[in-house]
């Protein structure tokens, strides 16, 4: 079992390095002004990062317990319910604007998907959503949707 998980995560890495090539012929850009390659880079840095710690989980022979045995058949509604949202995190951009609807879903994903603390549920979501405005509006100058119903309340 241990090769398998070992061979799965140097495909996953070979797959982030490839990537990774191909976002460098794409071009880089600045970080105020990112070009077309740089998102699929940090994309593919973030898997070969993660394909790496993986790689050195198995190797150390952790993690692989109970790995096959985790999922279940329940398990099956629950991905199609977040597979719902998702759909629906991304139809109410319009309605509602990114910040809502993204702060909407972090909660839920937080509380019902795995369980936490409430406190934890808002700092968290809170926390999240107040990342992604500032790398992706304040310092790449994303225009997130703003969403009709805001939009007609400020104006």
């Amino acid at each position: 079992m241990k090769r398998v998980w070992v061979i799965t995560y140097l495909v996953w890495g070979g797959l982030a390095l490839a990537a990774a090539a191909e976002a460098g012929r794409l071009g880089f850009g600045s970080f105020g002004r990112p070009g077309p390659g740089f998102l699929p880079f940090l994309a593919a840095a973030g898997m070969g990062g993660l394909s790496l710690l993986g790689l050195v989980r198995a190797a150390a022979g952790r993690g692989e317990a109970g790995a096959s045995a985790s999922f279940r058949g329940a398990d099956l509604l629950r991905i199609g319910i977040v597979a719902g949202v998702l759909f629906l995190y991304v139809a109410g951009w319009d309605l509602f604007g990114f910040l809502p609807c993204t702060f909407v879903l972090l909660l839920f994903l937080f509380r019902c998907v795995e369980p936490l603390r409430w406190r934890t549920v808002f700092l968290g979501a809170a926390f999240t959503l107040a990342l992604t405005h500032i790398l992706f509006a304040v310092l790449l100058g994303a225009r997130l949707p703003a969403g009709r119903l805001w939009s007609s309340f400020l104006n």
